[in-house]
């Protein structure tokens, strides 16, 4: 890092104690000016309040190796001149603040390992969301970038080799570009980064296709894809910024189709809000229904179950509302749809033919849905409406946290199976972590997710993993079930490991 321009020395968090010759002259200040000022006070009136937020926190420490660019600082004869800022801690709550001359100064990459770089997403964007509380006045761009070879099954060719070397240039090129040197793992080969309003994407492209080169790659197996979201709106409420950002998210790697633009938070949030108003209106309309798909044990030739998924019309089309939001970030919207969903699963049951009745359905249930004490109350006065018993009503209920962390989902799904209902979850690999925690799951389901399948199915031990696993979930009465895979050779590999329950694949989305 070069030498700052100046600096400042704060005391007790955000108080003025001195300022350094060169501050003086180029500002214009005197010390007796600012003895003992609040920092807020070289700062326009709109960022009072964004600096006074910033020095209080308890965790200042995590933006020590952020550059805020263009922070605007008061000239003592009137006006402002932007610079860029970086804080550093000194003794108990004392501050160092050092100005640069706008983008002069860049973070270079840390010396860390790649899998200690990128932080998980939630994190990542618990960060985003602190920056644009922050007081500086620069563009802000969240940058996500994918290189698809990196994923797991990819036909891009590469070896495990390369795409480890990949990765690790890969990385630190994200590294060197991001605002703090902060990158987020959006899933295995796609990462974000916060921008200062200048990233070059082909400039970006250019430089890793010559990292291909000096690592013997052929440039065009990267397959590298990038997209930008400005962050145009500093004041959107931080539960509608967490909205947006896992939108974002979703949408660039795929997991969600939502045709509003995704080049602006502002736009983000705004189709947000018209996604949610499609849902709701379906569900006004009653225009929804739930979609069976069977569970059989393919060696008995037998079913044993009926998974049913909540669907509803949106705008002509049969799907589900976590197709085009990420539903668990929305839990006032999930609790009207899955309770509308159940409504008519209970009832509809009942009037099946007694041999249709013979097997559990199990609805699959919105994680945000499941914690809410009303849905308890309302799936109860359901089954006593229409007679209808808790063991024949199961739920599959996917993204769950660890067994070990416990929390809210944990006590919930214990309260549902603690009155009958089986579960299928999708935490695999929880058996060896917390068995006594699991006893929730007897004669229930559990899947294994399949990137968590293709992660282990290329490591040395990872099938004989993987088959113990299976024998161990199905000496505590679980079944397992293969669930969602996406090829023939997933599905091979399942059936060597001793899974002989299968999930029948979904059917595509019909139209009205």
């Amino acid at each position: 890092m070069g030498e700052p321009e100046f600096s400042l020395f704060l005391v007790k968090k955000g108080l003025i104690d001195k300022a350094d010759d060169r501050f003086k002259s180029i500002m214009g200040w005197r010390d007796v000016d600012l003895f003992r000022q609040p920092l807020g006070y070289l700062f326009p009136a709109d960022a009072h309040n964004r600096v006074g937020r910033l020095l209080d926190r308890d965790d200042i420490r995590q933006f020590e190796n952020v550059l805020f660019p263009k922070v605007p600082l008061r000239v003592k004869s009137g006006g402002y001149i932007n610079f860029d800022m970086r804080i550093t801690t000194t003794e108990g709550v004392d501050r160092r603040l050092d100005f640069f001359k706008p983008g002069r100064e860049r973070q270079p990459a840390a010396k860390a390992q790649p899998s200690e770089r990128a932080a998980d997403m939630n994190s990542f964007f618990n960060f985003v969301e602190d920056l644009l509380a922050s007081p500086f006045e620069g563009d802000l761009d969240l940058t996500m970038v994918s290189m698809d070879s990196l994923k797991e099954g990819s036909t891009s060719g590469l070896t495990d080799h390369e795409k480890e070397a990949a990765r690790d240039e890969f990385m630190a090129g994200l590294q060197r570009h991001a605002v703090g040197g902060q990158v987020g793992r959006l899933d295995e080969a796609s990462f974000g980064i916060l921008t200062a309003g200048n990233f070059d994407e082909s400039a970006f492209e250019i430089e890793m296709q010559n990292v291909a080169s000096r690592l013997d790659i052929e440039p065009e197996k990267l397959a590298m894809r990038s997209a930008n979201m400005a962050m145009d709106d500093r004041n959107v409420a931080p539960e509608k910024l967490q909205q947006a950002l896992h939108q974002a998210r979703g949408v660039f790697v795929g997991d969600i189709t939502d045709k509003q633009d995704i080049k602006m938070l502002s736009r983000v949030v705004d189709g947000i809000e018209h996604n949610r108003q499609l849902i709701q209106d379906a569900l006004k309309r009653y225009n929804y229904k739930t979609s069976p798909r069977l569970v059989a044990d393919q060696a008995a030739s037998i079913s044993i179950a009926i998974l049913q998924q909540g669907k509803i019309n949106l705008e002509g089309q049969i799907r589900r509302p976590d197709e085009i939001i990420v539903l668990a970030d929305h839990p006032d919207i999930s609790i009207e749809h899955d309770l509308a969903q159940l409504e008519d699963l209970i009832r509809m049951r009942k009037m099946r033919p007694d041999e249709e009745r013979r097997h559990p359905d199990f609805y699959e249930l919105c994680r945000s849905t499941m914690i809410q004490d009303r849905f308890m109350e309302a799936l109860h006065d359901m089954l006593r409406d229409h007679n209808e018993r808790p063991e024949n009503l199961g739920f599959r209920v996917k993204g769950l946290p660890p067994v070990r962390r416990g929390g809210l989902h944990w006590d919930a799904l214990n309260r549902l199976a603690g009155r009958g209902h089986p579960v299928w979850i999708d935490r695999f690999g929880d058996a060896v972590i917390d068995p006594d925690a699991l006893e929730c799951l007897r004669g229930g389901m559990i899947e294994m997710p399949p990137p968590l399948m293709k992660k282990l199915a290329d490591h040395l031990d990872g099938k004989d993993l993987m088959s113990r696993l299976v024998i161990t979930w199905q000496a505590m009465n679980v079944q397992v079930v293969s669930a969602d895979l996406p090829d023939y050779r997933m599905k091979s590999l399942a059936q060597e490991l001793g899974i002989t329950v299968a999930l029948e694949d979904a059917a595509e989305a019909g139209t009205i």
